[in-house]
């Protein structure tokens, strides 16, 4: 983060008003649909807009930890030890944060989380985890689940207040997306009667093919409130993977990047603020 928004950032910390944060789950059950790649850019843009962020990794997989160059020390813990249905062995979420080197503070993931997926989070889990994150001193918090609609997906959906879905173009994705909307629908009426499905992005998107120009086609038509717009396909995001940086700033000259930046912009001006 460079001095100006670093000054930014600190001006924003001193004027805000008190408020509990906004809470934006990415998700989608299906892997290698862009959502990881998603939430870490969107966090990192929303950043750069001077929000205070946190990003919660609730896959056990870590890509979102990887990601943003999350080393954890030996004194750190991961959202296993907050999420764990043992008491004596849980930590406060608030505690579990590490900063990471592009302003993002990062609930890091363990692949110990899946056990977490297969034996649950105990009595009053999901509700626990909602509390904690509404606590966090935060502007915006961002959280990435898993590519499945398990357990950590809803204890993600009963602490979110919008859901944002992204749909790679292929043949079965208007359908995972419409999977994704009953399981937000059950979420709303049995934990969290806010949550709703409020953006969606296509994401790897290649406009020159017959299925992307459907995909786009058919969430305008049926999504049309909803659709944020496309991220546009590059290489240069799996480089910026495996040099575990966010592609806004591995490659801010592409289009890709510039995508980010406009959804990431949308959605702060979207996501409306509780005071």
């Amino acid at each position: 983060m460079d001095s100006e928004c670093d000054s930014r950032y600190h001006h924003r910390m001193l004027d805000a008003p008190i408020t509990r944060p906004r809470v934006l789950a990415v998700a989608m059950q299906k892997g290698g649909v862009g959502k990881t790649t998603t939430a870490i850019n969107l966090a990192v843009c929303i950043a750069e807009l001077g929000q205070r962020v946190a990003l919660l990794d609730l896959d056990p997989q870590a890509n979102a930890t990887e990601g943003l160059a999350v080393e954890m020390g030996p004194d750190d813990v991961s959202m296993f030890e907050v999420l764990i249905d043992i008491e004596e062995d849980r930590v406060p979420l608030a505690d579990a944060l590490i900063e990471s080197k592009w302003g993002v503070s990062v609930g890091a993931a363990h692949r110990a989380m899946r056990r977490l997926e297969r034996y649950g989070l105990g009595p009053s889990g999901y509700t626990r985890f909602s509390r904690q994150v509404s606590e966090l001193d935060f502007d915006v918090v961002i959280i990435d689940c898993p590519p499945n609609l398990g357990e950590l997906t809803v204890a993600a959906l009963a602490a979110a207040d919008s859901v944002l879905a992204t749909v790679k173009p292929g043949p079965d994705e208007i359908k995972a997306l419409i999977e994704l909307q009953r399981s937000v629908q059950e979420t709303r009426e049995g934990l969290n009667p806010r949550v709703n499905i409020d953006y969606v992005v296509s994401t790897i998107f290649d406009g020159r093919t017959l299925v992307a120009k459907d995909v786009r086609r058919n969430l305008e038509a049926d999504w049309s409130s909803e659709y944020l717009g496309e991220v546009s396909q590059t290489v240069r995001v799996a480089e910026a993977k495996n040099r575990r940086e966010p592609v806004v700033f591995y490659a801010p000259e592409t289009e890709t990047a510039a995508d980010y930046r406009r959804i990431a912009k949308l959605i702060d001006e979207r996501m409306p603020v509780h005071v």
